[in-house]
């Protein structure tokens, strides 16, 4: 019968919706999963079919087939066929219903909840530098219309299934909006009403960036966990590290571990290389650049010295990536073993080409070794240095 309207009426979001639902009481999901999700894109205020598009949605979450490195052959296999799909950058974006699923070299890399999200605060502003080290690694990345959030889990566990658990998060507008400590206040808040709370610890107060910690009792919503956290206020946006435990008690040694990787995380430019930035803030950037640069030509010598053609590529564009080959590196290793960082990386000289800046890295004879652009958040060699 609702098909039969269907062929009348297409566009009509609701009997896609009752559509979905009887196929859903006639247990055929797959088909109840496609209707859903062309009622929700029909429209957008459908709240019936949005609860139920978010339930399948949960589903899929808890299978942990949304998770940072799902292979994207398997997210087809259980979500089927997407509503669309488009290619840009080395990146390929499939789209259900309202959500994006975005894809690096065919492993899911980030979800996007399009609902409400505006363009503008997909872009950061600026961003928390922090070091976790192996064997941390991104399990799940996700964005809506009020925050970005990635979190990171040690081997054999996941986001779904943990013991300790690290997380990153970018609050859109809040840092226009209140202080760190509002904000901090504001959390405590909604931590009591939802958990039993048996400490709740300031750490380092300030208006603008705060460290805290606190700790939960078992409940019926999650087991016992202590999370240490810092907030920290970015101009437009919030900013939050949190490193969560459910080994518990958490030791002093580690705590003191977990304070001093929050403590040295830094609020950085988030894409300095389109920012607009002062002659003092160029200056600044390229200080860092040639320590970095330095560190990396140093990994570099030592790749060329070993043959090591998967290490090194990836430090260059895809322009000049296949020059970099074995015989190549044989050829070159004469010249690493002589050369060093300090001389390879003396000066670091910031250019803006149409709008974006380059680093063109200098010698310590005044020669150009190789120019850096920016390439997904990360800087890339655009010639092949070594010879």
């Amino acid at each position: 019968e609702f098909e039969k309207s269907i062929e009348l009426q297409p566009e009509n979001s609701m009997l896609h919706y009752l559509l979905a639902i009887a196929y859903l009481e006639d247990s055929q999901a797959s088909k109840s999963w496609v209707e859903i999700r062309k009622a929700v894109l029909l429209d957008a205020d459908n709240k019936r079919a949005i609860q139920d598009f978010l339930n399948f949605w949960s589903f899929f979450d808890r299978k942990g087939i949304l998770n940072v490195g799902t292979p994207e052959v398997e997210v087809l296999k259980l979500l089927g066929k997407p509503d669309g799909q488009r290619e840009k950058k080395g990146e390929t974006r499939l789209t259900y219903g309202f959500m994006w699923l975005t894809f690096r070299n065919a492993s899911l890399y980030a979800l996007i909840d399009t609902r409400g999200l505006s363009a503008k605060y997909m872009t950061a502003e600026k961003s928390m530098k922090f070091h976790l080290g192996a064997p941390w690694r991104e399990g799940y990345r996700m964005m809506n219309s009020t925050n970005a959030l990635t979190e990171y889990v040690l081997p054999d566990e996941t986001v779904q299934n943990y013991q300790q658990l690290f997380s990153t998060q970018r609050l859109f507008k809040l840092g226009e909006q209140m202080s760190a400590r509002e904000m901090m206040n504001r959390m405590k808040g909604l931590l009591e009403k939802s958990h039993q709370v048996e400490e709740w610890n300031v750490i380092e107060d300030g208006e603008n960036d705060v460290l805290y910690e606190w700790r939960v009792a078992k409940s019926d919503k999650s087991p016992a966990q202590h999370e240490i956290s810092r907030m920290v206020r970015g101009g437009r946006d919030m900013h939050r590290l949190g490193y969560v435990t459910r080994k518990l008690p958490l030791s002093n040694a580690d705590r003191e571990v977990w304070i001093n990787k929050l403590k040295s995380a830094e609020l950085i430019l988030a894409h300095p290389e389109t920012a607009k930035l002062t002659d003092d803030q160029k200056q600044e950037l390229a200080n860092q650049l040639k320590l970095k640069a330095r560190e990396v030509i140093e990994k570099q010598l030592q790749y060329i010295r070993e043959g090591d053609v998967a290490s090194m590529q990836p430090y260059f564009t895809e322009r000049v990536r296949k020059l970099i080959t074995k015989e190549a590196l044989d050829q070159a290793k004469k010249q690493a073993e002589s050369a060093t960082p300090e001389e390879l990386v003396h000066s670091i000289e910031m250019l803006d080409v149409d709008g974006t800046l380059h680093a063109k890295i200098k010698m310590k004879n005044g020669r150009t070794l190789t120019t850096l652009i920016p390439v997904n958040g990360k800087w890339e060699a655009d010639t092949i240095w070594f010879k």
